[in-house]
């Protein structure tokens, strides 16, 4: 989204392999090589989750509307993931080289985060009025949005027991 350089980190896989996991602090996104995110282990996602912490206070430059394949620049194509968790956006390439999430795509990804039910919603609402979305940065009117009007993420929390867990 930004063209600036990723940082790479070296974790963990199945299998006893290793998987090269790219990550942009500026995005505020990870760039998973086909099939990568399904082969961290437990540890490694973990890690992952850790170094997002770490970073979280970084300055964050909003996503591009067009998103490119690092390997062939074709334009990623933005789609819906599901979990248990709830459902998360992902951009992928069109010839399977991989995806970009962001952070919090991540998060809702391996359970550390779920999505806030609308009692939860009006709950915040009437506390705060506006919070900013994690996926995307923009502002989100909790009195009258119950999802982020820029780029549609559904609102989440962090899971407290999901992170003790882990």
């Amino acid at each position: 989204s930004c063209h600036g350089p990723m940082q790479l980190h070296r974790l963990a896989a199945t299998y006893s392999r290793d998987v090269e996991l790219d990550f942009c602090f500026t995005c505020h996104g990870l760039w998973f090589d086909h099939l990568e995110s399904r082969q961290l282990t437990p540890d490694s996602i973990v890690s992952v989750f850790r170094e997002l912490h770490r970073h979280q206070d970084a300055p964050r430059q909003p996503l591009a509307g067009r998103l490119q394949c690092p390997t062939c620049r074709q334009t990623l194509v933005q789609g819906f993931d599901v979990v248990r968790s709830g459902r998360f956006i992902t951009h992928r390439c069109p010839r399977q080289h991989g995806r970009f999430n962001t952070f919090a795509a991540f998060m809702i990804e391996k359970g550390f985060v779920r999505q806030l039910t609308r009692p939860e919603i009006a709950d915040i609402a009437a506390k705060v009025g506006v919070i900013h979305c994690s996926a995307c940065g923009a502002p989100v009117d909790l009195r009258r949005e119950d999802a982020c009007s820029h780029c549609r993420s559904a609102l989440s929390l962090l899971d407290p027991q999901a992170v003790e867990q882990a």
